[in-house]
């Protein structure tokens, strides 16, 4: 799976915060924070968010399409998402990660369920994003 997990101050971004973009420090083994200057996006969607204690409560999530990052803003926190490539979300399949300190997060890219439950009250920023090129890769 199309997966990265970190920590937003963590990222050695050349002192500027950029943490999604064309610059070189964007770029990581996943590449999910990468987008090449002058690429194109499509049906980008920016989510605030304050869940509270089980809400979502690991409700199934539309299947993934482009890009997705989610960010804990903020403290206290503590916000657990999980990932697998079918729905059943079979044990030896499933990735999971907790975000619980702000900045945390976790990037993931396209054709993978996830899941989330809240486990403390818990700020998030989402953002999603379709690169143009992905959108033609998808329609071939």
């Amino acid at each position: 799976m199309h997966i990265e997990f970190g920590n937003t101050n963590d990222l050695n971004t050349d002192g500027t915060g950029w943490i999604v973009g064309y610059s070189d420090w964007a770029k990581s083994s996943s590449n999910l924070r990468f987008m090449p200057a002058g690429l194109p996006a499509t049906g980008l969607c920016v989510k605030w968010f304050v869940h509270e204690p089980g809400h979502p409560n690991g409700e199934l999530k539309p299947l993934s399409e482009g890009r997705t990052i989610s960010i804990l803003v903020g403290e206290p926190g503590e916000f657990q998402l999980d990932f697998a490539p079918s729905q059943e979300f079979a044990a030896h399949e499933t990735r999971s990660q907790v975000l619980r300190r702000p900045g945390d997060y976790a990037a993931w890219g396209a054709n993978i369920h996830h899941r989330a439950f809240c486990l403390q009250r818990s700020c998030i920023l989402t953002i999603r994003w379709l690169p143009v090129a992905e959108v033609g890769d998808r329609m071939a």
